[in-house]
């Protein structure tokens, strides 16, 4: 992790005659800053966008940086240990994306007791786009959680394989009105497309904590009994609910019976609910993917502040 100090005077001086109502509304407004990062110990990935054509992602010691086509859908996925105590920086587990080698990348992130801001700013080539004229761009979309379980054995304490994290000791009800994400979709672009001169206007960092930020029920696998055929299918949803709860009688289960049911379990202690919890907290291991759409973006800088160290000023 590097540590970064910024001091402004302007900044203290300001804050002493800022209204208190803006204060109460939201935290010290970070676009004050040259590039709109808060301060504060971090942890770097750098997200390269690369000709798959031309460039060979054979990385035996990548850093802290991952490969992605240039102009493609690609998908990283991020893992996060509670019991990974040997784990003290951002770890690449595959640096490359499926373009590349058949498979998303894959990065494994410390876990923080109080969880992390997340800020990410778009940086290379300014008009690199398909559509000539166009900035470069990136769009991050998170999506569902592909693992989520807990650590029962006790001779394991750190538990540090994310590949023994098979889903079977519990699965998200992700298909539940609730099971969503706080921010659905964050796009970049590589300069201000408001800007009257084009490839003009530096681009600042942008929050993308609400991409790691879940609603929703975890519920023991145990209650996936079904699926469309009859047989489970790895989720909890309308499938595994008894008829009983058929409130208005017409053959199915309908969102409203389906999270009435899912109530009566968290009272029954078969789940749990959480409201825009960090993704990494709602189980032990947690392995969450997300969709990565890039118009020819070189490279897309994401920074992970530790909650309890990071200033806003």
């Amino acid at each position: 992790m590097r540590r970064v100090f910024v001091l402004s005077l302007l900044v203290m001086v300001a804050s002493v005659f800022m209204a208190a109502s803006v204060l109460a509304e939201k935290r010290l407004d970070v676009m004050v800053m040259s590039n709109g990062y808060p301060s504060g110990p971090h942890y770097n990935l750098n997200i390269h966008g690369k000709d798959t054509e031309t460039f060979s992602c054979d990385i035996t010691d990548p850093g802290n940086s991952v490969f992605i086509s240039e102009y493609d859908t690609s998908t990283i996925e991020y893992v996060s240990n509670q019991k990974a105590s040997f784990l003290t920086e951002l770890t690449v587990l595959d640096a490359c994306a499926e373009a590349f080698d058949g498979n998303p990348v894959r990065v494994q992130l410390p876990y923080e007791r109080e969880g992390y801001y997340i800020f990410a700013r778009l940086r290379g080539k300014p008009q690199n786009s398909q559509n000539p004229g166009d900035p470069s761009s990136i769009i991050l979309t998170p999506n569902p959680v592909l693992k989520v379980c807990n650590d029962t054995d006790p001779a394991n304490p750190d538990f540090p394989d994310y590949t023994e994290c098979d889903g079977s000791l519990w699965t998200l009800g992700l298909v539940t009105t609730k099971g969503v994400y706080k921010t659905t979709q964050t796009g970049f672009y590589r300069f201000d497309p408001n800007s009257e001169s084009k490839g003009k206007g530096k681009a600042k960092a942008i929050d993308i904590t609400g991409l790691f930020q879940w609603t929703g029920y975890v519920c023991q696998g145990s209650l996936d009994t079904s699926g469309p055929d009859g047989v489970p299918d790895g989720v909890i949803n309308e499938y595994d609910v008894p008829l009983t709860y058929d409130a208005n009688l017409n053959g199915v289960i309908d969102p409203p019976e389906l999270d009435a049911w899912l109530a009566d379990q968290a009272t029954l202690g078969f789940c749990t609910f959480y409201n825009e919890a960090y993704i990494w907290d709602i189980a032990d291991l947690v392995v969450q993917s997300q969709e990565v759409v890039n118009d020819g973006a070189k490279l897309l800088k994401i920074r992970w502040y530790p909650r309890e160290t990071t200033d806003f000023f």
